[in-house]
């Protein structure tokens, strides 16, 4: 199953003309409002699953699969394990958030119904299909 994903990442990057560093399990859009929905406030905390997949937990207890803002990048924090950087900033496991975005299904994105896709497979494999997806336009840390 990883080496299929991995094929699956690396096929779509090459496909949507992706630089190395979107290689992974971070996806993004390419531009604010990319991806339609009602944009609304959201506040939560991140959350890392076990096969490193970034989901928002909300108060509803819904924890949706996350699409983060143009320009994130994976990385890491300190020993918490995988992130979303924006601008030197890193958001990992714990961090409680603030965002601007919308809540879809992994239906409603850009191939988000090809498990070959960008979108779609990567969203597959962290269970966007049941969790949903927090399309992000923005993101910060509360208090921050």
């Amino acid at each position: 199953m990883v080496r299929y994903l991995g094929v699956v990442v690396a096929a779509s990057c090459l496909l949507a003309a992706c630089t190395s560093a979107e290689a992974g399990y971070l996806a993004r859009q390419r531009d604010v409002g990319e991806i339609p929905g009602e944009r609304i406030a959201l506040e939560g905390a991140i959350e890392e699953k076990g096969n490193g997949c970034l989901m928002l937990a909300l108060d509803d207890g819904t924890s949706p699969w996350i699409v983060w803002p143009p320009g994130a990048e994976p990385g890491l924090t300190d020993a918490r394990g995988s992130a979303g950087v924006i601008d030197g900033v890193a958001y990992g496991d714990g961090d409680h958030v603030e965002a601007t975005g919308a809540l879809v299904s992994l239906s409603d994105l850009p191939d988000g119904d090809d498990p070959n896709g960008y979108f779609g497979g990567q969203g597959g494999f962290c269970d966007a299909d049941v969790a949903g997806v927090a399309v992000l336009d923005s993101i910060a840390h509360v208090g921050g």
